[in-house]
């Protein structure tokens, strides 16, 4: 008897299908995997609302994915990176990292392996197309088809479902506080380190993560900033200590962090709401000498005007921040494991795979953190 699956499809911008799809043969490099858990990123939602151009229509969005090994084919441990002891078999319950191995291949896999997310022929999962067969690439679905360059981490025993659905944006947050930490001249007081203040600009689940990142890997003091009072609320329970209302005038907000900063502003100034003028913002706040991540415009929402005197004034250095080296789910279940932050508190939705259409609507609202779908 042939198993089925049902499973969000999103056809183009602002339509999603729920679909019965049948569930395939596992290939002998292959596996499958019944799905537990699918956080909702602000990805899905971009790719929804049409805002990320290189989108492979239709597919399965969802990569955010907890869940249980059902089948794995003779070759699979041959092939994937299995972490977290032992080969992968059926019962083990795993988080997988939405980016593939690296083909090994092309131009960046030849000269820059250290960073993996750069090879031109990579695959993520929840943005793979369904005419690549078999199709079922996303984890708003029962069931999720892990192809043989798939990254799956066992999770740590009895670890809470709430605290490993943010295995993703955690090693998302880890990215950009290394990111953080070099290059620079650490004798000249740049940048990033122990002891150093920081500020981030958007306190949506990734800025969430990368507060308790920084508040993880020493920060002194941390300034949060935002449009919604619960997530600022939130952002105080992630370790921020002190907020910033986004709806203020920019020179009251200028005013407040430099009263919290001796007058010179923050070391370092991530960028994590994914707004163009919060890009401008953050030029504004970061101190002369410090350091500025970018990391919230993983898609094109478009341009903001930027006078270069003022980096050249500052001498600031400025970075990007493009997704993680999936090894980065084993640092960031080490930490969500450790942790004595409350970070399960950024769950605040919990909704049947019947109501992704209503998760979509939801997220980014008022007293919205981390919405979860459980099929």
């Amino acid at each position: 008897m042939t198993m089925k699956t049902r499973a969000w499809v999103m056809m183009k911008p602002g339509k999603l299908e729920l679909q019965e799809l049948e569930v395939p043969k596992v290939a002998e490099d292959a596996a499958l995997l019944k799905v537990e858990a699918c956080g909702v990123c602000g990805t899905d939602k971009h790719a929804y609302l049409g805002r990320i151009r290189t989108a492979s229509f239709p597919f399965i969005p969802g990569h955010e994915i907890l869940g249980t090994i059902v089948e794995v084919g003779k070759s699979a441990n041959e092939k994937m990176a299995v972490v977290g002891g032992g080969p992968l078999k059926e019962g083990d319950r795993v988080a997988i990292a939405p980016p593939a191995l690296p083909c090994g291949r092309c131009w960046y896999c030849l000269h820059m392996p250290q960073r993996p997310s750069f090879c031109l022929n990579r695959m993520a999962y929840g943005l793979i197309s369904t005419t690549n067969s078999p199709g079922l690439w996303g984890g708003f679905a029962d069931y999720i088809y892990l192809h043989h360059r798939t990254w799956a981490f066992k999770l740590p025993d009895k670890m809470a479902m709430e605290k490993a659905i943010l295995v993703e944006p955690m090693a998302t947050g880890l990215r950009a506080v290394e990111r953080a930490h070099n290059p620079g001249e650490s004798f000249m007081g740049h940048g990033y380190g122990v002891g150093s203040s920081a500020m981030v600009l958007g306190t949506g689940p990734i800025g969430l993560m990368v507060i308790a990142a920084l508040r993880t890997t020493g920060a002194n003091l941390i300034i949060a900033q935002d449009l919604l009072q619960s997530r600022l609320e939130m952002a105080k329970g992630m370790g921020a200590d002190l907020t910033v209302d986004g709806k203020l005038p920019l020179d009251q907000r200028l005013q407040q962090v430099q009263d919290a900063t001796s007058g010179a502003g923050p070391d370092l100034v991530i960028e994590a709401a994914g707004v163009p003028i919060a890009f401008q913002e953050a030029l504004a706040f970061v101190r002369r000498g410090g350091k500025l991540i970018e990391m919230g415009h993983f898609t094109d929402p478009g341009a903001i005007e930027i006078n270069p005197f003022i980096i050249c004034f500052k001498d600031v250095d400025i970075h990007g921040s493009w997704a993680y080296p999936p090894v980065f789910f084993e640092r960031a279940l080490s930490v969500l494991s450790r942790t004595t932050i409350p970070v399960e508190k950024i769950v605040t939705h919990k909704l049947p795979l019947a109501n992704l259409p209503k998760a979509m609507d939801l997220a980014g609202g008022e007293g919205v953190g981390k919405i979860v779908i459980q099929p």
